[in-house]
């Protein structure tokens, strides 16, 4: 068999991208992550739930799956990628110099075109932003008292229902956020590809 045929079979066996063809993830920066965990103790929501999909690590995995065509654009996939705060914790931790800020932004905007939500889940994002939107306006209601006086009202009127679902959040993750701190410490004790580490 020529190296022309086995080229060819390797063309053929390869998926295409889960990813449309508008600014997907850079295959180059998911290569940049070496797997080594050190994100792991920096990231909220890995040290909240301890689901490896929670971390920056898992969720560069998952990219790559999807750019290799191996793993859908689904409503999982979808729930890990909204779970990360974006607070870039990890970017600080990592020794590899991981670009997971440029990694997120391209992945979340594929998710919100690729991925259908729910009616529910649409209603409580665009509720969480207008919240958002009137603290930001309230800072300038001494420029533009009539504009901020409309968007505080209109805040009052929708935050009763979006309060109690944030409180529902809240209270089911309460007990992980109890043992938070021993598990971020047994992380930090105990790191894939390293023996100990001391802090």
């Amino acid at each position: 068999m020529t190296s022309e045929h086995l080229v060819a079979i390797e063309v053929e066996d390869r998926k295409p991208s889960s990813f449309d063809s508008h600014h997907p993830p850079d295959k180059d920066l998911m290569a940049d992550c070496v797997h080594c965990g050190f994100c792991l103790p920096a990231c909220p929501t890995y040290v909240l739930w301890g689901e490896e999909m929670d971390s920056p690590r898992g969720r560069i995995y998952m990219m790559q799956k999807a750019s290799q065509g191996d793993a859908p654009l689904d409503q999982t996939f979808r729930r890990h990628m909204d779970n990360c705060l974006g607070c870039m914790a990890c970017m600080t931790a990592c020794p590899s110099g991981v670009q997971y800020d440029k990694l997120i932004e391209d992945t979340r905007a594929q998710v919100e075109r690729n991925i259908p939500r729910s009616a529910s889940d649409w209603l409580f994002r665009k509720l969480l932003f207008a919240i958002f939107d009137a603290c930001r306006e309230g800072w300038n209601c001494c420029v533009r008292p009539s504009s901020s006086m409309m968007v505080f009202s209109y805040s009052r009127t929708i935050s009763s229902g979006l309060r109690r679902r944030l409180c529902a959040h809240q209270r089911s993750a309460m007990p992980a956020m109890v043992n938070s701190t021993s598990r971020s410490s047994a992380i930090m004790a105990f790191m894939p590809g390293r023996s100990t580490l001391t802090i």
